[in-house]
C-alpha cells in the first residue's frame, strides 16, 4: 500500500522518512516550557503546563515596526521574472531546522512565512519511526546477548566440573583435560562475543541518545535560518504551529518582503496545471510542474514531482497564486524518492488556521 511521506530533507539519517502525517498552540510569540509531571518525568514542550501563566509577548517598539529594508524591491531588481510563476519564486525561501531543510514562502509583505509543521517541529510519529528504524539492530543485539548468556553458562558449567575434579584430585586425568579444553573454548568465545555485544550496545544506545537530543533540540528551537532566492541568509522566528494541520507560521521582522497572493480566480479543477516551488534534495529555488489529479476538502493531489526539501513550499497556479501548501507525497513503500503523487493542504485551511492571515 502507498504511504504518505513527508518531503523535508532530514539531517543525519538519509533513510529516516516514512512518516504518516498527523499533526502547537502558541500566542503571538513562541515560548518553550519545561516542567516535571506528577510521575517525576521532565517535559519540554511549546504548550504551557496545566495552570501555568503564559508570558505576555514583549511590546513591539516603533523602530521594529518600521521595515528597515525592502527585500521585495531588491529581489525584483536582481531577478527579471518573465512569468507569474517565476515571480512567485522571489517569495519562496529555504528553511533550515534541527530536523532538516524544507521550504516556505512569504504570504504577507511584512514578513509572515508559511511552512509545514514537520519542518520546524517534531511530529508525533518521529520517535516511533526512529524506534522502528533501530529495531532490526536492537533485535540482532538481543540475539547476541542471548547467545552470550548461553556461552557464559556453558563456560561456567565447565569451570564447575573442573573444580569438582580438582577437589577430588583428578585434575590431571583425560576427563579433566577434555573439560579444560571445553572451558578454554567457551571462555574465548565469551570474550569475543562480549566485545561485539559491548560495541553493538554502545552504537544502539548512542543512536537512541542522538535522536532523543535531536528531538529535544527541535522542540526548543525558536529561530530558524531562512535562505532567500539570492542566497542571502536571514533569521525568522516561530509564531505558532497548528494543532490540527501540518502547518506553521514564521515571521521575519524588520523587512518589507515579497509576498504571494492567494488564488482568487476560477476554482481549481482536475487536470489544471500547477507548479511546486521548493528545494528538492537540497537543490534551492527549484520549480516542478504537473497537474491536479484529485481534489478533496482537506488536500489536493497532483502528479507534481515532490522530493525531500519540498515540504512547506507553495503550490501555485499559472497566475503564480497560491492554491495549496505542499506537505507530503503518496509513495509506494514510503519511499520519499519514488515518483508517487504530491499532496498539498488547500490555502483555505491555512488561512483559517492562522488569524494573522485572515
Amino acid at each position: 500500500m502507498p504511504n504518505q511521506v513527508p518531503i523535508s530533507t532530514p539531517v543525519g539519517h538519509a533513510g529516516l522518512l516514512a512518516l504518516v502525517l498527523l499533526l502547537a498552540w502558541l500566542p503571538t510569540r513562541a515560548e518553550v516550557f519545561k516542567f516535571q509531571d506528577a510521575d517525576g518525568r521532565w517535559h519540554f514542550t511549546d504548550r504551557p503546563p496545566p495552570g501555568a501563566a503564559v508570558p505576555a509577548p514583549p511590546p513591539v517598539s516603533a523602530a521594529a515596526a518600521v521595515p528597515a529594508r525592502d527585500l521585495a524591491a531588491a529581489l525584483a531588481q536582481r531577478f527579471s521574472a518573465r512569468t507569474a510563476v517565476q515571480q512567485a519564486t522571489l517569495a519562496t525561501v529555504a528553511i533550515e531546522a534541527v530536523l532538516g531543510q524544507g521550504a516556505g514562502f512569504f504570504i504577507t509583505d511584512d514578513g509572515y512565512i508559511l511552512t509545514n509543521r514537520h519542518v520546524v517541529r517534531p511530529m508525533p510519529t518521529d520517535r516511533r519511526e526512529e524506534e522502528a528504524r533501530l529495531q532490526p539492530a536492537e533485535g540482532r543485539l538481543q540475539a547476541q546477548e542471548a547467545e552470550l548468556a548461553r556461552r557464559r553458562t556453558l563456560a561456567a558449567g565447565a569451570a564447575a566440573d573442573l573444580a569438582r575434579l580438582k577437589a577430588r584430585g583428578q585434575e590431571q586425568g583425560p576427563v579433566a583435560r577434555r573439560l579444560k579444553d571445553q572451558y578454554d573454548y567457551y571462555a574465548a568465545a565469551v570474550a569475543e562475543l562480549a566485545d561485539q555485544v559491548a560495541h553493538g550496545r554502545q552504537r544502539v544506545d548512542s543512536a537512541k541518545l542522538e535522536q532523543s537530543l535531536k528531538t529535544d533540540h527541535a522542540i526548543l528551537q525558536q529561530d530558524f535560518p531562512i535562505v532567500l532566492k539570492d542566497g542571502e541568509r536571514l533569521t525568522a522566528r516561530l509564531i505558532r504551529a497548528s494543532d490540527d494541520h501540518d502547518l506553521a507560521l514564521l515571521k521575519l521582522d524588520g523587512y518589507r518582503t515579497p509576498a504571494l497572493r492567494w488564488a482568487t480566480g476560477q476554482p481549481l479543477g482536475q487536470g489544471d496545471p500547477v507548479y511546486a516551488i521548493g528545494n528538492p534534495l537540497g537543490v534551492s529555488d527549484s520549480v516542478t510542474a504537473g497537474r491536479v489529479t484529485r481534489l478533496a476538502p482537506d488536500q489536493i493531489m497532483t502528479d507534481v514531482q515532490l522530493l525531500p526539501g519540498n515540504s512547506g513550499g507553495p503550490l501555485v497556479d499559472e497566475a503564480g497564486e497560491v492554491v495549496a501548501i505542499n506537505f507530503a507525497k503518496l509513495a509506494k513503500g514510503g519511499d520519499a524518492n519514488y515518483q508517487g503523487f504530491g499532496l498539498a493542504i488547500p490555502g483555505a485551511i491555512a488561512r483559517a488556521a492562522f488569524p494573522e492571515l485572515r
